[in-house]
């Protein structure tokens, strides 16, 4: 028998008074062992990063002080201040810091903005001075209660410790910090940026000097902000500590979130499992449910891939978790108002395509609410709807400049054309039947991941609005990816990132549908059922196998046929499950639920197995992206150098300079810290600079837009004389020459213009034009 759903959200509204800034209530007990888990994840966490990513000591105790100070401690109190205790201090602390993420945003742009950084050591001690003087106003505190550590604590630890030993076999040991010329190709533009937001305010694009920037730049916020504080290098951030930082908050907030929101400590340990390692099941045969790199909802390596994806995700744990105490508050409030909004806003920033789904699922909330005739629903969903619409179109203008980036609408089906070829060998065509047949295998699979959701709201859920918001991401998420088109597949971001709203609103329905008291029982029985999910799908991938035909001929055929049998090895499941439940104290629904959900992990034992005693990745060999001597050379100008100082270089390509050579040529800009004339040109959106926005010009290989300035630059490295000289360095303001030799360059002619370079290593001469 499953919990009356009014009820269980009824007792899920503990409405705290946030007039008690530090009162607090505790799902167990009063003791302290209740952080124990978290500590040791976060310990283990720096342990490796010291021993694998070759992260310092000092740099790692100073980024812990940091990550405490400034985070932990002002999010902390602002959440338990506005958004109330949670069910205990731990699940505040997590809660806390991902808000902390959000509040530093202001201060550290404030401070860049006036050049007053060195008074960002203030920050934490205004907001401690700020709560001891309302605390004595008050002249009242209630209890910090912690809780004992519980079996679900320490489960949920767990499996952020998978995703840690995850980080560290697939990442750390593939990049180690002292593998600096082996890097990701766009990690030299996530470096860029951050270098370029450490020193100015507004940023610029700094590999094109001029070029305002147009991106979701707040991660490199958090870099900057973390580097100042603590002075240690961008690439020691990024590459080690605060991906590792994010990574860990993304679990951590799920579980946090899903504890929350239902009051069992449980749902918890569910959505972080799904998270990190859930999939939807997959038929396509060109994915496999036991390749963790593969899996939908995998927080590793997309994490350290891009940065931004990687800052969303614990940001919107905290958005849920305030829309859904928003909904179910029966009285309205603004401070929790105000701080949705200021989180909508960070969300925005972080990443472009994040707030459309929470909007959408916000929209879908309201017209329920509107349907049901629950007014201060309705007021509260308009008021949130409206609020985030209007962070979109402001934040479409301030962080994006109006452009979409190429993104379009799908109408002729070119992402399901783009989503087959990656099925098949190059050269290969698809069939004319061949986007129908993926269609029909996206929506199956979607559908069977989705099934927990669609039985509880099929129970009654939909009449709760809340439950509906959770779920509206991830079906916007959905239709986002399959109906809109962009040059890279960037709109399967839609559908990425709604993946914490997926596992959240899992365990939110699991919490529904199953009953409040179980047996010891029942509890085996629903494990045994899950058990049965997890081998149908192992079953499936056994038959079908794990790649696509190597002819388009067969293409369609072998599709449907991989569904085909897919389907009816979980139809029979399905028939044992419910046969099986009938002879047992457990209800049929909740079994079927527990099957599905084993088929939705399906790849976790795998993911698990990789994490603990799988192999590292080999360490990824040197690059031609960065030349020997070339961090060096970007280092040495950082050093000898002033922020506002301008360099010239000869290095535009990623590779040979032929005419169509990829320009995603950033590093120097990245390690010099420093603005580039004209370095690489790719990744500016093509509209900033008068350009129509097509796919060659959102690609890596457009032409450059200001051919004189390009030809001012190149003639005063390959034919240096004082005319060309002179123009670099008085019209264009240039300082500095960093010159590649793998590029065309006149070295001798240079030296007889300016002398012998300043700096000479590898294949780089450093000449200083002041």
């Amino acid at each position: 028998m499953t919990a009356d759903p009014a009820t269980v959200g009824a007792a899920r509204d503990p409405k705290p008074s946030s007039d008690r800034l530090f009162s607090g209530r505790a799902l167990s007990g009063g003791s302290w062992s209740g952080l124990l888990p978290g500590v040791l994840v976060v310990a283990l966490t720096l342990v490796l990063a010291m021993v694998v990513a070759g992260v310092a000591v000092g740099d790692a105790l100073l980024f812990t002080g940091y990550v405490l100070a400034f985070l932990t401690f002002p999010g902390t109190v602002v959440w338990r201040s506005v958004a109330g205790p949670g069910p205990g201090l731990g699940n505040d602390l997590v809660l806390g810091t991902i808000l902390g993420l959000v509040l530093e945003i202001p201060v550290y742009l404030l401070l860049r903005l006036f050049d007053l950084t060195p008074l960002i050591y203030g920050y934490p001690v205004a907001v401690l001075v700020v709560t001891l003087v309302v605390l004595r106003r008050r002249r009242r505190v209630g209890p910090v209660v912690v809780g004992r550590a519980s079996l679900w604590s320490w489960a949920g630890a767990a499996v952020a410790c998978v995703q840690i030993l995850l980080v560290t076999k697939q990442m750390w040991t593939y990049r180690p910090l002292d593998a600096l010329r082996a890097p990701y190709v766009d990690e030299p533009f996530h470096l860029a940026i951050a270098g370029d937001l450490l020193h100015h305010f507004p940023a610029q694009m700094p590999w094109v000097e001029g070029t305002p920037l147009f991106y979701h730049w707040l991660v490199y916020v958090h870099l900057a902000s973390a580097a100042t504080v603590t002075h240690i290098e961008l690439i020691v951030l990024m590459r080690s500590l605060s991906i590792g930082l994010l990574v860990l908050l993304t679990v951590a907030g799920a579980y946090a979130a899903a504890t929350r929101l239902t009051g069992r400590p449980w749902t918890g340990f569910v959505a972080a499992l799904v998270l990190a390692m859930g999939a939807t099941p997959d038929f396509f045969g060109w994915t496999s449910l036991v390749a963790p790199a593969q899996l939908a909802f995998d927080s590793v390596t997309r994490a350290f891939y891009s940065p931004t994806h990687a800052f969303v995700m614990p940001l919107q744990m905290v958005l849920m978790v305030l829309i859904v105490e928003m909904i179910r508050r029966e009285r309205w409030r603004w401070r929790p108002w105000l701080l949705t909004v200021a989180v909508m806003v960070a969300v925005a920033g972080a990443k472009s395509s994040a707030l459309p789904t929470v909007i959408a699922a916000l929209l879908l909330a309201l017209v329920v609410a509107a349907v049901l005739r629950r007014k201060q629903m309705v007021r509260t969903l308009a008021t949130l709807f409206g609020s985030a619409v209007a962070v979109f179109l402001v934040a479409q203008q301030v962080f994006y400049g109006g452009g979409t980036r190429a993104t379009t609408i799908d109408i002729n089906g070119s992402t399901v054309q783009r989503l087959g070829i990656l099925m098949l060998p190059e050269g290969e065509t698809l069939p004319g039947s061949a986007p129908v047949s993926i269609w029909i295998c996206f929506t199956v699979g979607f559908a069977l991941g989705a099934v927990p959701l669609i039985i509880a709201l099929g129970r009654g859920g939909w009449r709760r609005p809340e439950l509906v918001f959770l779920v509206g991401p991830w079906a916007a998420g959905a239709g986002a990816l399959m109906v809109l088109s962009h040059p890279a597949l960037s709109q399967a971001y839609f559908l990425l990132g709604a993946a914490g709203f997926f596992a959240v609103a899992t365990a939110v329905a699991l919490s529904d549908l199953l009953p409040v008291e179980l047996s010891r029982r029942d509890v085996v029985r629903i494990l045994g059922c899950a058990a049965l999910g997890w081998l149908a799908m192992v079953a499936v991938r056994l038959i079908v196998g794990g790649k696509m035909p190597a002819t388009g001929s067969v293409f369609t055929s072998t599709l449907l046929t991989q569904l085909a049998i897919g389907l009816l090895v979980l139809a029979v499941a399905v028939v044992l499950v419910l046969v099986y439940a009938r002879r047992a104290t457990i209800a049929a629904i909740p079994a079927v639920v527990a099957l599905m959900l084993g088929v939705v992990l399906a790849g976790a034992p795998q993911t698990t197995a990789l994490a603990v005693v799988g192999p590292s990745l080999s360490r990824a060999p040197d690059t031609d992206i960065i030349g020997p001597g070339g961090i060096a050379a970007a280092r040495f100008v950082r050093e000898h150098s002033q922020p506002d100082e301008l360099i010239a270089t000869n290095a535009h390509c990623i590779g040979l300079p032929v005419p169509d050579c990829d320009r995603r040529n950033f590093w120097i800009a990245a390690y010099a810290e420093r603005r580039v004339l004209v370095e690489g040109w790719a990744y500016i959106d093509p509209l900033v600079v008068g350009q129509p926005s097509t796919d060659l010009n959102n690609s890596a290989y457009l032409p450059f837009w200001d051919p004189e300035l390009l030809a001012a630059n190149d003639a005063a490295i390959t034919r240096p004389s004082r005319a060309t000289i002179a123009t670099l360095r008085d019209d264009y303001g240039v300082d500095w020459l960093v010159v590649d030799r793998r590029y065309r360059a006149d070295l001798p002619g240079i030296r007889r213009q300016l002398g012998q370079p300043r700096f000479k290593g590898g294949l780089y001469s450093v000449f200083d034009l002041r």
